[in-house]
């Protein structure tokens, strides 16, 4: 799946539920402030009265005549819901027809090694919390998912390494019935930076996440591109010269085997990024080689790509980057060694603006808008379907063709 970086024109629905967020108003007033007619407005009232988004009161009229029939959005109703799963941590996020959120969970490092159980941690949290705020749940249209699977048409998974398409959805349908729309986790971080964070109005960027792995994908033409297979931007799996470490993807010398927060960790022999940050600030010397030679690689890798896609800027997040907000200066130096010399760049290295819960508001955000799929990236699991998977395959390769809820 190609997802535009760029908000749509608002349908009528929205423009509706921008001005009764404002102030209640009647079908004549709406008709007014909307330029448009009662049949069109009628239209869409009755998509957002079936929702339950917007709520009809009836007040008395002085005198004779019928009641006026008032219209107000409808606050507790949740209309989508976001869930997002990295190796390190979980979020989830609920939101109105207004895209206001309702209730939202971040759970850091889950207890769960699992990812089926991981996600079911953060349902469960998320229902929770909705549950004591008083939101109204059976309004829910849509849900979308973010895991750490590779989504692409042909991505060939050991059965037991990762859940199907049909086990995540049974696993959400516990507690919103919509069937989910389900991406890579990395591609809904990446979409949220191009929406609200640090890549916004910008036509084309490069995103990095140095985390539990290191993952990527790429922004062209203001479209979040997935390439003929979705597998565009898996900077993470691009070999590294004068490096042999196994990576768990089954190459050897990866950017993963360097750069990843286990891969820091093992170098450094430390438990954890905060014990890597403590050796680093005091000078440890085979932490900050570690540091440095992830610096390096990273640089390598981006250069690279770069020299490919002339990006406008490049976006790099992840508890890496967190920890040693430096480390940005370090990869921009390895980064420019690698592009012509003869030519004038002008590509910023910048932080990631949003944190987990921007990347469930993501997930949520593909779950609730129509897009053209002219891709395979994102899986929508069709009811009663039976698994359509190569041999070595457990993932669904059906795509969505849903619109709006």
């Amino acid at each position: 799946m190609h997802y535009p970086t760029r908000r749509p024109l608002p349908t009528l629905e929205d423009r509706i539920v921008a001005h009764l967020a404002k102030a209640p108003a009647t079908r004549s007033q709406l008709c007014e402030a909307l330029d448009t007619s009662r049949t069109n407005l009628g239209r869409a009232l009755t998509t957002l009265l079936d929702e339950g988004s917007v709520t009809p009161v009836r007040t008395n009229a002085p005198g004779r005549g019928r009641p006026t029939q008032l219209l107000t959005l409808n606050s507790s109703a949740a209309h989508c819901v976001g869930l997002n799963v990295t190796r390190t941590s979980c979020a989830g996020v609920m939101l109105s027809r207004a895209g206001t959120v309702l209730a939202a969970v971040h759970i850091v490092s889950p207890a769960s090694p699992s990812l089926q159980l991981s996600l079911e941690q953060t349902c469960e949290a998320l229902a929770a919390s909705a549950a004591r705020q008083g939101i109204d749940t059976s309004t829910v249209r849509a849900v979308g998912v973010g895991v750490p699977i590779p989504m692409g048409r042909n991505a060939r998974l050991s059965s037991d390494a990762y859940p199907t398409m049909e086990e995540l959805s049974e696993l959400t349908r516990r507690w919103w019935d919509p069937l989910p729309i389900v991406d890579n986790t990395v591609r809904m971080a990446a979409l949220a930076e191009a929406l609200w964070g640090a890549g916004a109005d910008t036509s084309s960027f490069i995103y990095l996440r140095l985390s539990g792995g290191v993952g990527g994908c790429v922004v062209s033409d203001f479209r979040l591109v997935g390439g003929a297979g979705g597998l565009a931007g898996e900077l993470g799996h691009m070999t590294v010269g004068a490096n042999d470490s196994p990576c768990a993807c089954g190459k050897r010398g990866c950017l993963e085997t360097l750069a990843s927060v286990p891969a820091l960790c093992e170098r450094a022999g430390v438990r954890d990024v905060a014990e890597l940050r403590a050796v680093v600030l005091s000078g440890d010397p085979r932490a900050r080689q570690a540091l440095d030679r992830a610096a390096q690689a990273v640089g390598y890798v981006l250069g690279s790509a770069a020299l490919l896609i002339n990006p406008r800027a490049i976006i790099v997040a992840g508890e890496v980057v967190d920890a040693f907000p430096s480390l940005r200066t370090d990869i921009a130096a390895s980064m420019y060694k690698e592009l012509l010399p003869v030519m004038e760049w002008d590509i910023d290295v910048v932080g990631a603006a949003l944190g987990p819960l921007g990347a469930a508001q993501a997930s949520a955000y593909i779950a609730a808008h129509p897009f053209e799929e002219d891709g395979a990236a994102a899986h929508h699991p069709e009811e009663g379907s039976p698994r359509e998977a190569g041999p070595s395959s457990s993932m669904e390769a059906r795509s969505d063709h849903g619109g709006r809820p």
